[in-house]
């Protein structure tokens, strides 16, 4: 069923255009995250700033900044359950498909994905778990509300994680250097 200036088009027309217009917009955004990630590798690389200190800096402020946008956006809009639901659900979501289809498709042709939890992961779980966990106390401590003093703990305890994430990936960096001078001067 073909549209005309006249007539809208038909439902299944809509949804093909829909459906189209969502995985362009999909493979638009992996495009640019892709091309961000390699042009930040690329200057930390340049510059000797190691992929872990990217990792907990420009990357994560990167990855978070359209969730900030769009939380931030609906609860302006007066819809502040919806906005803390996505707070909690968007990480979950994310790390669910962006971690999930990976291993499911790594595992399914070369079989167990083998991995090791160095400090900072260590440091980044424990981090995410006090936070959520701390946020749970509070909540149920001010009757399902949280109150503004709140927001300045949290950005506290992300500077103290920010702190020890970098004094962990320097300290990391200094330990390889240490072993790529010991090894030069063996050779």
């Amino acid at each position: 069923a073909a549209s005309g200036d006249d007539t809208p088009p038909s439902l299944s027309l809509k949804t093909i255009l829909v459906v189209i217009g969502f995985l362009s917009c999909v493979a638009w955004l992996d495009l640019l995250a892709s091309e961000t990630c390699a042009v930040l590798e690329s200057l930390g690389a340049a510059s000797g700033v190691s992929s872990a200190v990217l990792g907990v800096t420009a990357l994560a402020w990167g990855n978070c900044i359209g969730d900030l946008v769009a939380d931030t956006a609906v609860a302006r809009a007066g819809n502040s359950k919806a906005a803390v639901a996505s707070v909690f659900n968007s990480p979950l979501f994310s790390q669910v498909l962006s971690l999930g289809f990976p291993v499911m498709y790594y595992t399914m042709y070369k079989g167990p994905l083998n991995i090791s939890i160095d400090t900072e992961a260590v440091l980044s779980f424990i981090g995410v778990a006090f936070c959520l966990f701390l946020t749970t106390i509070v909540c149920a401590c001010s009757g399902a509300s949280l109150p503004r003093r709140y927001a300045f703990v949290l950005f506290t305890i992300y500077g103290v994680y920010m702190i020890l994430s970098l004094i962990l990936a320097l300290r990391a960096a200094n330990i390889r250097a240490e072993e790529i001078e010991a090894g030069e001067i063996k050779n």
